[in-house]
């Protein structure tokens, strides 16, 4: 069913859960650092061909995918040896949101909703981001999942953000760009789950999800 303003009934929604990368600002800046700065950073460091190092990253990463551990900087940087804040600061011209992400914080502010970040982002990667566009500023509260030690895969983050925020998951509206967090918050019985089709600017759209999709938000809320 196409997303269209009407597809979601706001007047049952009390609180907004937000993902950050791919889903309020655009995928590419995170994927440019990971997939080009950091395998040059750590060819130039081991000495390697650009294709062993993409290789070794890559098979690290498979090692600790969806857990804690992928998504810190200071894994990566004992690791790597790499300083990964660093790495991401000198890209940080290329933060910016995704589509009509901002017009959409704006509705959400001048409304009744609560509009909070749910985040496996790193908090370094939250400070660089914080300072390119004061992201805190545009909602109520942020969270990222390592303020609880687990990431959102797990059903243990969805239970601390609910004792931290007290929302009732049934009144509640998440977005994401990745599958399996979107149906972690399922499984934890968020009411209203959305998936976020394009989250990089420069690459295709994700597979077809299980749940409701947009590219927009301006699909499904009653812009002016």
């Amino acid at each position: 069913m196409p997303a269209s303003a009407s597809t979601l009934d706001w007047a049952n929604i009390d609180t907004v859960l937000l993902d950050v990368d791919g889903t309020l600002l655009d995928l590419h800046y995170d994927n440019f650092v990971w997939d080009q700065r950091v395998p040059e950073a750590y060819a130039d460091l081991k000495q390697l061909p650009l294709p062993n190092a993409k290789q070794q990253l890559m098979e690290k990463m498979r090692l600790v995918y969806g857990t804690i551990d992928f998504y810190s900087f200071d894994f990566w940087r004992e690791q790597t040896g790499l300083d990964i804040t660093d790495l991401h600061q000198q890209e940080a011209q290329r933060i910016r949101f995704r589509a009509d992400a901002e017009a959409f914080l704006n509705w959400l502010a001048q409304s009744a909703h609560d509009a909070i970040i749910a985040t496996n982002a790193d908090h370094n990667s939250l400070r660089i981001k914080e300072e390119a566009i004061a992201l805190s500023q545009r909602v109520d509260r942020v969270f990222s999942s390592q303020d609880f030690g687990t990431p959102k895969e797990d059903q243990e983050f969805w239970t601390q953000l609910q004792q931290q925020c007290a929302f009732d998951p049934q009144r509640t509206l998440f977005f994401d760009d990745t599958e399996r967090v979107l149906n972690a918050a399922a499984k934890f019985g968020i009411g209203h789950v959305w998936h976020v089709r394009t989250p990089d600017s420069q690459r295709g759209p994700r597979p077809q999800s299980a749940h409701p999709s947009l590219d927009h938000f301006h699909e499904i809320y009653p812009a002016a």
